[in-house]
């Protein structure tokens, strides 16, 4: 029987239960992430919290409860409160194995979120960071979606590591240079391309002439300019594609230039 009410006889039953009646046991729990159990602390929110999945091992058993789903609930509610309850729904019966199997069909059951999820709901709720972002992408007529369109920004994350890693203001100064330099490329709208050349813009601010390095660039496609980053991974060289697309945007700008024009690599 299944039951939402309190009766302690029950199979299931919902609760609130002090975070220190509450443990995890490793046989079949995944490791803490110490860090991401903080970030949740730091933004707790009680409605966000929702009913944790545990189990009753029985009043010889301290702590009670073992937690099925939402370890890293519980360890921020203890750091935000060590005194705090949860809501709980209680299952009883269970030996660990059931446990086990209980922990893994809810795993696998649970839809993730994507970062296109996470981004609609953000948009939706009115979030200042999405909202800048759109506005600085819709002046130069593009729009921040996963569907396909010839003015499609498909790279909801990489738009937000230009804004985080450098400015809005860069963003502004990559859109327009795609949009000259490969206009109706849909390879230049991708992430590793817009976040390259955030890098060389933002970091070499003052160092690099943009009108000889759109010269140059124009030279060859998006694509050509991201296999020339792979290239440089295959040879040795450090960082990720994106890094390296600065890198080999940079490259090919000082094949361009007089000894003293020239900038450092990174």
């Amino acid at each position: 029987m299944t039951t939402t009410t309190t009766d302690l006889r029950a199979a299931t039953y919902v609760v609130a239960i002090g975070v220190d009646s509450l443990f995890v046991d490793p046989e079949y729990q995944r490791e803490l992430e110490h860090n991401r159990a903080k970030g949740m602390s730091l933004t707790w929110d009680p409605r966000l919290v929702g009913a944790l999945e545990v189990s009753d091992r029985g009043p010889d058993q301290h702590p009670r409860y073992a937690v099925i789903n939402g370890q890293h609930r519980m360890a921020a509610a203890r750091l935000v409160d060590p005194g705090m309850s949860l809501p709980c729904t209680v299952h009883t019966g269970l030996t660990v194995a059931d446990e086990a199997r209980l922990f893994w069909d809810i795993d696998r059951t649970t839809k993730k979120l994507t970062n296109w999820d996470r981004w609609y709901a953000r948009r939706a709720a009115g979030d200042r960071d999405v909202a800048a972002i759109d506005a600085v992408c819709a002046e130069y007529g593009f729009v921040v979606t996963h569907q396909p369109g010839a003015k499609s920004l498909q790279c909801c994350s990489a738009l937000e590591f230009v804004r985080e890693r450098c400015e809005l203001q860069t963003l502004r100064e990559v859109l327009e240079f795609i949009g000259d330099v490969w206009p109706g490329d849909a390879e230049a709208r991708k992430a590793t391309v817009i976040k390259g050349l955030a890098l060389v813009l933002h970091d070499y601010d003052g160092l690099v002439h943009t009108g000889r390095l759109a010269d140059v660039l124009s030279a060859m496609t998006a694509s050509q300019l991201v296999a020339r980053a792979h290239e440089l991974k295959s040879r040795g060289w450090e960082g990720g594609i994106p890094k390296l697309t600065q890198t080999a945007a940079l490259i090919a700008y000082n094949g361009a230039c007089r000894k003293d024009q020239k900038v450092e690599l990174p």
